[in-house]
């Protein structure tokens, strides 16, 4: 009987070695690729809440008859049409979405309704909204996250 030299079947060191090296790279790359995850998802999910403030402003104001001159959930003072000059009005919002009018520790959205002029006659009533967060920043500041959209109301 022959002997056969036997077949070595498990790994070599420098397998070893290139496979961890392989893991290794791939892993920090999926972490690093968690964090930007992470600050998306907080984006993504401030723009929801900042969209949902707009359309419940805009719902108030579309729901304030003709004939009342502030709103009827927010308390916004609508002025008589036709709007001569721009008027603003300033709510803050709470993360619970309670508004205020006046800044507090609290504030985490900033809503400023601005009524445009709008000529003579007959004309809707126009109006800008833009939403900033954090409550407390600049809303000219470009460090501040912001929502914007314009709403015309028929208010004759």
């Amino acid at each position: 009987m022959k002997c056969r030299p036997s077949k070595s079947t498990g790994f070599s060191l420098v397998e070893v070695t290139l496979a961890l090296g392989v893991a290794a790279v791939s892993l920090l790359a999926i972490f690093g690729l968690l964090a930007a995850g992470s600050r998306v998802n907080h984006t993504a999910g401030e723009q929801a809440t900042a969209a949902a403030l707009l359309t419940a402003v805009a719902g108030d104001l579309r729901a304030t008859p003709p004939a009342s001159t502030t709103s009827l959930q927010f308390g916004i003072a609508i002025p008589a049409n036709p709007v001569g000059t721009p008027r603003s009005t300033t709510l803050y919002f709470d993360s619970m979405g309670k508004s205020s009018t006046s800044l507090g520790s609290d504030s985490r959205y900033r809503i400023v309704l601005t009524f445009l002029p709008n000529g003579s006659g007959r004309v809707a009533t126009l109006l800008d909204l833009r939403v900033t967060w954090p409550g407390a920043a600049n809303p000219i500041n470009a460090n501040s996250e912001a929502a914007e959209t314009f709403l015309a109301l028929d208010r004759n």
